[in-house]
């Protein structure tokens, strides 16, 4: 669906950024030899006499930049589409504008020297693979916005030590948590959210500290998903 309107559209680089110059906005796009070092992109570019906001960043547009350090994005930008920095390995800090209404699948996915954690305000559900080989990140705490988390969405993010799960979390899809190595993990939800068995594999579970709701620690202890884990202790 993406190619017909792309078809009318320039290809671009300005500033060391490579852009799809459409009728009434500019996307970032993926270049040759990928990017470096760090990047700040504008609100706007002019091209051909004329003005374009930038508004998106199309599929892969980062990835596979393994020089690439900092990314900056500027307000207005409202679209981030799937794998925009997936195997960027070497990328360490990401500057998300406020405007984000839409967000794809995998955007972070193998970015292994990540240290920023960042969702969107709109986001209620963690996509599939959001942080999957983060394993630099060491702190998770989501927002009481979120209700879902995706699958793989923080997988083998080894060296995260704790996880914080708001009690607004309702489900957790498969292997969410995969190979993660938290010395804490806190749900607070009073309900076990609805979780796939398997979310949690692989942790070090003689390592790690389940705390829940005080009165819900027989639920997680009877739950299937949940049972995993050794030690549970009341939140206080």
């Amino acid at each position: 669906m993406l190619l017909p309107m792309l078809a009318h559209a320039d290809m671009v680089e300005i500033d060391g950024v490579k852009y799809f110059i459409l009728s009434d906005h500019a996307a970032i796009m993926k270049k040759d030899g990928g990017y470096t070092g760090d990047v700040v992109v504008p609100a706007t570019v002019k091209y051909q006499g004329k003005s374009y906001p930038v508004t998106e960043v199309l599929s892969y547009a980062f990835s596979g930049s393994d020089n690439l350090k900092s990314v900056v994005l500027p307000e207005g930008i409202t679209k981030i589409a799937d794998d925009v920095f997936f195997a960027a390995h070497n990328l360490e800090t990401v500057q998300m504008p406020s405007t984000i209404t839409s967000w794809g699948d995998a955007v972070f996915a193998g970015c292994t020297s990540l240290k920023t954690f960042f969702l969107p305000d709109f986001m209620t559900e963690i996509p599939r693979s959001t942080y999957d080989g983060c394993s630099s990140l060491t702190n998770i705490e989501l927002s009481d916005k979120i209700t879902s988390i995706g699958e793989k969405a923080f997988a083998f993010c080894e060296n995260v030590k704790t996880i914080k799960i708001p009690a607004s979390v309702t489900k957790i899809d498969e292997s969410a948590f995969w190979n993660c190595n938290p010395k804490e993990v806190y749900c607070y939800a009073e309900q076990v959210p609805e979780t796939v068995e398997g979310a949690f594999d692989l942790l070090d579970i003689e390592a790690v500290t389940l705390y829940v709701p005080a009165a819900s620690i027989a639920a997680y202890k009877k739950d299937d998903a949940w049972n995993v884990f050794e030690k549970v202790a009341g939140i206080k």
